[in-house]
């Protein structure tokens, strides 16, 4: 199991229900009926289904996801997991944007069609469960789909913006020294970004109720990455440089 799960569950029926009761009380408002009752009645509501989805797939679908799915996203957070415990994994284990994108997808469409079912089945009774299953799987799915590529365009404008010329290693030559050396930019695939360890879609929701402050930590992180492959290139090169020698 992630160990921030219980913060991921905490986070999300917390911006669940606070974004749902803040509608509410709007619509009342807008409505001329009383905005007080509105609030109580969606925050409740809300909170109870948002635990409930939460609950469900952070403790009981994805983890049994992560240990059966073969997937590579799955693979992905297995890796990180092993990683957590203080175990060396070797190999390239990057998320891509296409990773990214599909991100906790499965996971949100299975736990939001079991929340749909029992919930709209509780309320309905048995002709619910099949309306509720469908309805909350489609929703679910869309809002993680769509808090997955808005995480992408922010990721793509972030490392583009720190993109900054690299000055390639100069040769040992005196007749090369002075000349001009050419200067390569990062892309924004070279930044290595965890998205499995802050995949959630609460975690979304609150990065763009607080986005200052989002924006700041992952250009903190972008920074330090971008450092970490710009001393990997370095040793690189003075290997190969080594290497020629031989």
């Amino acid at each position: 199991m992630d160990p921030s799960a219980p913060q991921t569950v905490t986070k999300g029926v917390l911006i669940t229900s606070s974004v749902c009761g803040v509608a509410a009380a709007l619509y009342g408002l807008f409505k001329g009926q009383s905005p007080g009752k509105l609030l109580l009645f969606s925050v409740v509501n809300s909170g109870i289904a948002a635990a409930t989805f939460f609950s469900t797939r952070e403790y009981v679908v994805g983890p049994a996801l992560v240990l059966t799915h073969p997937g590579r996203e799955y693979q992905l957070r297995r890796h990180k997991l092993v990683q957590t415990a203080g175990v060396v994994v070797h190999g390239e284990h990057t998320p891509t944007w296409d990773d990214i994108r599909k991100s906790r997808l499965i996971d949100s469409a299975v736990s939001g069609a079991f929340t749909g079912g029992i919930l709209n089945a509780w309320k309905r009774g048995r002709p619910g469960l099949i309306s509720g299953l469908g309805t909350g799987a489609l929703m679910c799915t869309l809002l993680q789909w769509t808090i997955n590529e808005f995480r992408i365009f922010r990721l793509s404008r972030l490392s583009q913006s720190l993109a900054a010329p690299i000055e390639t290693a100069a040769p040992n030559t005196e007749s090369d020294s002075t000349r001009p050396q050419p200067r390569a930019r990062a892309s924004p695939s070279a930044f290595k970004y965890t998205a499995f360890e802050t995949a959630s879609w609460s975690d979304s929701i609150l990065s763009m109720l607080s986005r200052r402050i989002s924006d700041e930590e992952y250009l903190r992180r972008l920074k330090a990455q971008r450092d970490a492959h710009l001393r990997r290139i370095e040793e690189l090169e003075k290997e190969l440089d080594q290497g020629r020698r031989m």
